[in-house]
């Protein structure tokens, strides 16, 4: 429902919060260049063929790829039943090995699927055939650590055990080198048992099928991301089960991803909100008015002044998770303003801003702010190294509408004649 309070602005703006259930349903917003009618009609297409696809989802952090995988979800209740998760709540850690990433497919997947009852027998009743062998496949890798010290004769016990494997692995930097080890060594032995219980699972749901969705791997260390990505493809997708990987845009550019491009059916790139054009003339119809939306079906429109809602749009560089941190920021600064505020004004939108201003620009080093000033002018995107990393770390944005291109994060537009300023040939010494 809509926010009738800057309390609840606060509430239905936070920027953790993922939209599913009824918040899905009604602040969704469509954009008319998403991948996801693509991405459905090839799932619904390898549904019917039953010929698993791996597919790879890309788009800058905070543009909504969750959302979007979530809608999909909705969308394909009829042929699919989604298992999803994100590695990274589950690691706990931005310096993921393929190891982890396998490590946790084979605890995760398996207790979702016992939770949701895709199992050959009840629950309370002893394992089956292929479970039995992967229960005894866990617990032989896990001896000799404290995690180990029960029995795993039943589905219940086998997700006990899969989640103590899970929570000491995400705690002890011991636990999950030593299990990444044993993965590493049998890995093929893994990858063989979690087919056995994933070909289980579709019995159980047919006519349905399977789609798992790893989100995460967009937001790690990209020196891991290659590793997981371009190092052991053939690994990360060796299960008979669709799937999507979420995928950092940073690496898009990178020389390899062609290499990685054939170890998947497809890649699909998520573009964020461009609140303006290539040339710099507002882009209104798919930019800033969907921007505006986003606010407005989260809150009542007396509840934040025009300038500070066009301020706020602006700000945020079209990227939706930004937006959702502006707003919510700028609610709690007027409530700390006044408790009894019943509007964000425009100081209020000033001083969230300059916040979120100088939390961008701290980790820019005078190079980069060098590399930006030259984007900002031109506004063509290459494969440099530079650029990558401040895709990367969002200080530049990439953009689609009619072509590609990038701009500076317009948070920053403001600092770049300070940390980049022009140079007179004359004073610099070249000669004149």
């Amino acid at each position: 429902m809509k926010a009738t309070s800057l309390q609840q602005v606060v509430r239905n703006f936070d920027p953790k919060m993922i939209l599913d259930g009824q918040d899905l349903r009604f602040w969704f917003v469509d954009r008319p260049d998403s991948p996801r009618g693509y991405m459905r009609t090839a799932l619904q297409m390898a549904q019917q063929d039953q010929h698993p696809v791996k597919m790879l989802l890309v788009g800058h952090r905070g543009s909504g790829k969750s959302t979007e995988l979530n809608k999909l979800a909705v969308e394909l209740a009829g042929q699919y039943e989604t298992i999803g998760f994100d590695l990274l709540d589950i690691v706990g850690s931005g310096l993921v090995q393929y190891q982890d990433l396998m490590r946790t497919l084979g605890t995760r997947l398996p207790q979702i699927l016992i939770e949701r009852k895709w199992v050959s027998g009840p629950v309370g009743q002893p394992l089956h055939d292929a479970w039995q062998r992967f229960g005894d496949w866990w617990r032989e890798s896990v001896a000799g650590l404290s995690m180990a010290d029960h029995e795993v004769s039943t589905y219940a016990s086998f997700g006990t055990l899969l989640g103590e494997v899970e929570f000491g692995a995400s705690i002890s930097a011991f636990d999950r080198e030593q299990l990444n080890n044993v993965i590493e060594r049998r890995m093929s032995d893994l990858i063989r048992y979690l087919n056995a219980i994933i070909a289980d699972a579709q019995r159980q749901i047919a006519p349905k099928r399977l789609l798992l969705v790893i989100e995460g791997l967009d937001k790690v260390d990209l020196e891991s991301a290659r590793n997981v990505f371009r190092d052991h493809a053939n690994t990360i997708t060796a299960l008979d089960v669709s799937m999507i990987y979420t995928f950092p845009l940073a690496l898009r550019y990178a020389p390899d991803y062609q290499t990685v491009l054939r170890h998947f059916d497809d890649d699909r790139y998520l573009h964020n909100f461009a609140p303006s054009k290539f040339d710099g003339q507002p882009n209104e119809e798919n930019g800033l008015a969907k921007l505006r939306e986003i606010v407005q079906k989260r809150l009542d429109a007396g509840l934040i002044e025009n300038d500070a809602l066009e301020l706020l749009v602006g700000m945020s560089g079209g990227i939706p998770s930004d937006l959702v941190k502006l707003i919510r920021g700028s609610a709690i600064y007027a409530l700390a303003r006044d408790g009894a505020a019943a509007q964000i004004g425009l100081s209020d939108a000033q001083a969230i801003t300059r916040d979120l201003r100088r939390e961008r620009a701290a980790n820019l080093n005078i190079a980069q702010w060098q590399v930006l000033k030259t984007k900002h002018r031109d506004r063509m995107l290459s494969n440099d190294v530079a650029v990558r990393d401040l895709l990367y770390q969002a200080a530049l944005i990439e953009y689609s509408n009619g072509q590609q291109w990038c701009d500076v994060h317009p948070l920053l537009w403001s600092l770049l004649d300070y940390y980049a300023p022009e140079v007179d040939p004359q004073e610099s010494g070249a000669d004149g």
